[in-house]
């Protein structure tokens, strides 16, 4: 019997679809029952009361109640850093000027008169001048400013002749004349002022020293000022840290609290998302590792197969994983199958009941070491593949998708995988870009408490309506997001591709005008989730009609949506190895080197829709 198992484990629930090629020109393909008319497993596992595992669904009668968490010490008491001491912060008073200088004088009537030396012809007044008389101070600084001014110009004229490098004499710096005295100046003062008014040498000089002490003692006035304000300003600062350092310590604090008060609740032991926390970074503070529950649940499906088809089919697993991430995480899907199957087959020498009734703290300690290796992996008939390629593998594989550029979304629970394809000569997809965002439906489901911060009750189903509606607006937002910029970055690496091969700059934007957007997968089930995503505004949402699976066997009786198996009909198309074609987005214009050529002209337009300028 040539049995292909195409094993889709999902986040939320796990379909399977069974490849029967003993006919290979006559393929057979059936969807799993887990049960009569339940095609899809629950992705679930419940501790029960007798320790017991549960899978595929919830008995809160006979669930066990215990601690779940990871145990997290007890933060104690709130330690919080000591304030920070107020310093003595020095008082600087007004300095306290010198007297102003004073002049004491008696006037021709004997008049004894006292003025302040700002009062004074010379300092705080400007001499007045005998009509008809130049002012010597005027006249010296336009003589200087001449001698200056003809200087500079006799200077630029010796550097723009180069004169350093012709050995030119360098002009000589002029002599200026003597600065008039205080005798000149008085000389042309009118004969109406008295003489006694007019500031002598040693009056301006005595004046001027005031000045100096008075600027002094206000310079270290300001410099007393700018100490104590720079005291102040520190102390300041070591507040605002500290009361940070404080903010910062008590939210720690709460945090951890809260960590170790939820880790001494007892929670019925109903355990989801151990795929996806298996598989990417998503958050799991439970003391069982989604290692171990992935492994457990995959052993109770591999129970299940071998118990119809013995050991004797391949299984092909697919996995949420971009381009990036494929190599990382194809090692580790294939190690945990053959901890599966040694589980199986080794340990409980497939014996169902027996693994049914050994409680889980046993069975934890039964699964076999993580191994891996290309050999083992072929010898267990095992095959991993992204998601994404499944998905598509599955409507591309009776040529439901018109040749030319388009987008694929398969939604999960956990992620949400984007593919960028083209339909080659052969119908096969050819993937230019792949990629894996890890929110699907969960991220909507949980949006709510994890935004308040409230601890998720496993426990409860919740479905895709039962969201409020503010709540998924805002989840749909950030989730459209995150697509939108997956497929603008790649849509404007190309277009600006096309762009320098010399086509018009409209020609990529027109040819993936109106191209599919297609839709698969569980969370895409509400039509809200299906939305045109930029140029790729033909939504498609994949049902019986467009997927075509050929020959399924009692195919009256499945009432599934057949978007919830299109992954895993993908999956279980066989192939002979887990090596995926992906090439670079760089490569998909690579051959249109001279759109100038008839044959290039023709292809670019055959195959992409693509016109030439």
């Amino acid at each position: 019997m040539a049995i292909t198992v195409g094993l889709d484990f999902g986040t939320h629930q796990t379909k399977i679809c069974i490849e029967n090629s003993d006919t290979p020109l006559h393929k057979t393909y059936e969807f799993y029952e887990w049960e009569e008319g339940v095609y899809a497993l629950p992705s679930i596992i419940q501790i029960n009361k007798d320790h017991t595992l549960r899978y595929g669904s919830i008995d809160l009668d006979s669930c066990l109640i215990a601690r779940k968490k990871k145990i997290v010490a007890d933060p104690g008491e709130l330690t919080l850093p000591t304030q920070p001491v107020e310093p003595d912060i020095p008082i600087v008073d007004e300095p306290k000027m010198p007297p102003q200088p004073v002049y004491t004088f008696v006037t021709d009537g004997g008049i004894s008169m006292t003025i302040p030396y700002k009062d004074l012809y010379g300092i705080g007044r400007p001499l007045p001048q005998k009509k008809g008389k130049s002012d010597p101070m005027k006249i010296w600084h336009k003589k200087c400013q001449k001698l200056k001014l003809d200087y500079e110009k006799r200077k630029r004229k010796w550097v723009h002749m180069g004169g350093k490098r012709l050995g030119l004499p360098m002009p000589v710096e002029p002599v200026y004349p003597p600065k008039p005295e205080e005798t000149d100046l008085v000389s042309v003062v009118p004969e109406s002022i008295n003489s006694q008014l007019i500031a002598s040498k040693e009056q301006k000089e005595e004046y001027q020293s005031w000045l100096n002490q008075c600027a002094l003692l206000k310079k270290q006035y300001n410099k007393a000022i700018e100490r104590r304000d720079w005291h102040i300003s520190q102390y300041k600062k070591e507040i605002r840290t500290w009361e940070s350092e404080c903010e910062r310590i008590k939210r720690n604090y709460a945090y951890r609290k809260k960590q170790y008060e939820e880790s001494l609740v007892e929670y019925p032991m109903v355990y989801r998302y151990f795929k996806q926390a298996t598989f990417s970074a998503y958050l799991w503070d439970y003391e069982i590792k989604p290692q171990d529950l992935t492994v457990l649940y995959l052993a109770y499906i591999i129970f299940r197969l071998e118990e119809r088809f013995g050991m004797d089919f391949s299984t092909q697993m697919g996995i949420p994983a971009s381009k990036a991430t494929f190599n990382r995480l194809k090692p580790l899907a294939s190690g945990y199958l053959i901890q599966v199957i040694r589980l199986v087959e080794d340990i409980f020498q497939n014996d169902f009941e027996k693994f049914l009734a050994t409680p889980y703290e046993e069975l934890l300690s039964m699964i076999p070491k993580y191994e891996y290796s290309e050999d083992l992996k072929m010898q267990y008939g095992l095959i991993i593949l992204p998601e994404a390629y499944a998905a598509l593998r599955s409507l591309t594989a009776n040529s439901r998708i018109p040749r030319g550029m388009s987008i694929m979304l398969d939604m999960g629970g956990g992620t949400t995988d984007i593919s960028f394809f083209v339909i080659e000569d052969n119908g096969e997809p050819h993937i230019y870009h792949f990629e894996s965002i890890a929110k699907g439906l969960n991220f909507f489901l949980e949006y709510e408490d994890r935004h308040s911060f409230r601890t998720i009750d496993f426990s409860k189903k919740k479905e895709l309506e039962d969201v409020p509606r503010d709540v998924f607006n805002n989840a749909f937002k950030e989730f459209k997001g995150n697509i939108d910029t997956v497929i603008k970055n790649l849509t404007d690496f190309l277009h600006q591709d096309t762009i320098s091969r010399g086509f018009m700059k409209s020609a990529f934007r027109d040819a993936v005008q109106n191209r599919p957007a297609i839709y698969t997968g569980g969370g895409c089930y509400d039509n809200r989730m299906r939305k045109p995503i930029f140029d790729f505004s033909d939504v498609k949402y994949i049902d019986r009609k467009i997927l075509g699976i050929p020959n399924v066997v009692e195919e009256n009786r499945v009432t599934i949506p057949y978007s919830l198996m299109a992954t895993a009909f993908g999956l279980s198309i066989q192939r002979l190895d887990d090596e995926i074609e992906v090439s670079k987005k760089e490569d998909l214009f690579a051959k249109y080197t001279n759109v100038n050529e008839q044959y290039s002209r023709w292809d670019a337009h055959r195959e992409h829709g693509m016109y030439e300028d």
